[in-house]
């Protein structure tokens, strides 16, 4: 190959990366579902005829070594024409979990394949036994809906209507999610259209020559960075609270071996494959590993198959994070959510000051369905909400956001309320959830949801009950989450973070707790005037500025009582740090 120059390579990729932003545009403008068009739950991506990751959109990191996976499935699988589209969703044959559908085009210069386009949707339901397609105690795949290997949706242009009608047939609200498929092959049309023109310009060969070079680059930046960390093997563990079934907790065990550019995660130690929905398949650990590994390095650097490269990867057989089918594994992307967290916590112990607090590590999510007033239409939400970021070195965490495997943003109250019989009553920043520090820990958020007509089902996924953020170097942790189904007569359910298909009525709500983030450094030498701002922002309570952080005010609560905060973090003393 020679040399490529690097104006370049950045016009070159820089099309490719607005490519896939404008293919996730198009998805976000065309869908039907508030999952998808409001939240953001969706991937686009290029790929090359083999199968490797040339862009992806800014969209859910989970999606990057899964849409990776599939696109080689289905590269190995199929001797792909013009016009032909593939579907699929199988979470053994490179998908991620049942509502997760993915869509493949291959894109042709001259007759030869040059390239192939790709989106990954969360549909709100594809069948099984829980509206939504999310129940937290099945017992193996065939229970957790609708399987689709990979097959040609589309053969050469022409629609193959028995595939999308045999979809149709097995989910409850068919409306909508036919209408997000159809979203997401608009937008790989539009992946093929920009790709082509960018073939137009270099020719099939030439463009072919400019991605090798990409990759390259990435992988060479991807080394240089991971270089700097110091050799050696460091080794961390996370927890989940259960697998939906036994009251136990699940295990994930991090070895981090960093070796001259490279970088090795041992799985070694993790829990065996367990009973619930919460194993995780291939593709899903390698999103998570990647999305780890990303973390630690430049983020300027263009997303590709370049930067998995340094990448190795150790399972034990049938253990949570390398099941063997039928396994059930729709809750993957809580376990995902720990195993990368928990990656980042062994990082952590190469990083010295650039260490940071753990973030909440879980999505609250949930399912509800039901039928819309005066009709017997059928409707399905799925929502998922975020938590508190940890602090670092260079400021408090963020708050109530989503955590390091996804990119979502929270549905808009109107959006939720414009499309189904539910009011939301509450949503706001959770007082004293984020981990105390010298950076304190981003909030958890509080969102509760009235049902108004009818009855149905609620089914509660979520996760940090009994394991919430940790700190570091003398940061503590944050709150966890925690969960109830409040009735119209008054009565409290306190939820477990995983149950399944809870009878909800008319005049119900569903509270949703998210957990915080850890803090960073011991909170005694946080600025007083910092603690004072989240006081009277109702970030920290009045109580916890004391007795947390040592800072006192005065009565009214307005300023810093300085020589009684000096006399008490002095009584006080401080924490060492790491």
């Amino acid at each position: 190959m020679k040399k490529l120059d690097p104006v370049t390579i950045e016009v070159v990729g820089n099309h490719l990366i607005s490519t896939v932003r404008e293919m996730g545009t198009t998805v976000m403008r065309t869908a039907y579902s508030t999952i998808m068009r409001e939240q953001m739950d969706c991937t686009t991506a290029l790929f090359d005829p083999q199968g490797q990751l040339i862009a992806q959109a800014d969209h859910v990191p989970s999606h990057q070594g899964t849409l990776s996976h599939a696109a080689k499935h289905v590269g190995r699988r199929f001797q792909l024409k013009p016009g032909d589209v593939v579907i699929m969703n199988h979470p053994y044959q490179g998908g991620t979990h049942h509502p997760d559908i993915m869509v493949f085009k291959p894109v042709f210069h001259d007759g030869v394949q040059v390239a192939m386009a790709a989106c990954l949707g969360h549909h709100l339901d594809v069948g099984g036994r829980s509206p939504g397609s999310v129940a937290t105690d099945a017992r193996d795949v065939f229970e957790e809906g609708l399987i689709i290997p990979p097959m040609k949706l589309y053969k050469e242009g022409r629609l193959v209507e028995e595939v999308f009608a045999m979809i149709e047939a097995n989910i409850r609200v068919p409306k909508k999610t036919m209408g997000d498929i159809r979203a997401e092959i608009a937008a790989i049309n539009v992946g093929e259209r920009r790709v082509m023109e960018l073939c137009r310009k270099y020719g099939g060969a030439g463009l072919t020559e400019i991605i090798a070079g990409l990759l390259d680059h990435s992988e060479r930046l991807i080394r240089g960075d991971l270089s700097a960390l110091p050799n050696g093997r460091y080794d961390a563990e996370g927890f989940m609270d259960s697998d939906g079934i036994a009251d136990e907790p699940v295990r994930i065990a991090v070895a981090v071996t960093l070796e001259d550019g490279s970088v090795t995660v041992d799985f070694t130690g993790s829990s065996p494959q367990v009973r619930g929905p919460f194993n995780c398949s291939l593709s899903s650990v390698q999103a998570a590993v990647y999305c780890a590994v990303r973390y630690m390095v430049n983020p300027a650097i263009m997303q590709n198959e370049g930067c998995y490269r340094p990448v190795s990867i150790v399972l034990p057989p049938r253990s949570v994070v390398s099941p063997e089918a039928p396994a059930p594994l729709s809750g993957r992307f809580h376990t995902m959510e720990r195993i990368a967290t928990t990656i980042v916590l062994a990082f952590n112990k190469a990083r010295g000051v650039d260490a940071v607090g753990a973030n909440h590590a879980h999505l609250a999510s949930f399912s509800a369905s039901g039928t819309y007033p005066g009709t017997s239409e059928p409707w399905v939400l799925f929502e998922v909400n975020g938590g508190g970021w940890g602090g670092t070195r260079h400021g408090d965490g963020i708050d109530a956001t989503f955590g390091l495997m996804a990119n979502c943003y929270d549905t808009p109250v109107e959006a939720l309320e414009l499309d189904y019989p539910l009011r939301v009553e509450r949503y706001e920043f959770v007082t004293d959830s984020g981990g105390p520090g010298q950076f304190r820990g981003g909030l958890g958020l509080r969102r509760e949801v009235r049902y108004l007509s009818g009855e149905g089902y609620f089914t509660n996924r979520s996760e940090a009950q009994k394991f919430p953020a940790v700190g570091t170097r003398g940061g503590e942790p944050s709150l966890p989450s925690r969960q109830a189904l409040l009735h119209a007569d008054g009565t409290r359910d306190t939820l477990p973070s995983k149950i399944t298909n809870l009878t909800i009525r008319a005049g119900d709500i569903v509270s949703m707790v998210t957990a915080g983030g850890g803090g960073y450094g011991d909170p005694r030498i946080r600025e007083p005037d910092l603690v004072l701002a989240d006081v009277l922002d109702g970030k920290v309570s009045a109580q916890a500025a004391r007795e947390r952080y040592g800072v006192v005010l005065v009565r009214d609560g307005t300023k810093v009582d300085t020589s009684a905060t000096r006399a008490l973090r002095a009584n006080l003393g401080s924490t060492k740090q790491d």
